[in-house]
């Protein structure tokens, strides 16, 4: 699965973000699987992965790791993730936001069962659309603290 996006700066000042390579219709993947991604179970692995990058990109990927609950048959776990490809770049927007406020496009449709970390659009997509999710889908910040961090 290739995903139909190509990264760039974005025109509203966010800085950097994913945009939409082709029209993609409600429904459709936009990224699938965790192939990309690393996972930390400790603290400790985290800042040991952190020191043997340079310091620019331990600070890129400071930035952008969070932290989430993952399914782990009936339990869950908690992780430290970090999406290591352009998907990355993909900016926060609320589900259901207010009049002119921009809105996630992608996700995981209500009533659907999705593995982890694949997305779908939620509405129709044009070409040349940035791809917005909604960051409380599945980071919480309060789990932070269980790592040590």
């Amino acid at each position: 699965f290739v995903p139909p996006m190509v990264a760039r700066q974005t025109a509203d000042g966010k800085g950097r973000g994913i945009f939409a390579t082709r029209n993609i219709t409600k429904g459709s993947m936009t990224y699938g699987g965790k192939d990309n991604y690393a996972f930390f179970s400790t603290g400790e692995a985290f800042r040991r992965f952190l020191g043997a990058l340079p310091d620019g990109e331990a600070c890129d990927v400071i930035m952008w790791a969070w932290t989430q609950r993952v399914p782990v048959g009936r339990d869950f776990e908690t992780l430290i993730a970090v999406l290591l490809d352009s998907n990355s770049l993909q900016n926060d927007a609320p589900r259901n936001g207010r009049k002119g406020q921009q809105v996630a496009n992608t996700g995981c449709p209500a009533g659907k069962e999705c593995a982890w970390f694949d997305e779908y659009a939620l509405i129709d997509i044009r070409e040349g659309d940035e791809f917005l999710c909604d960051y409380d889908d599945f980071f919480d910040a309060d789990l932070w603290e269980e790592f040590g961090l």
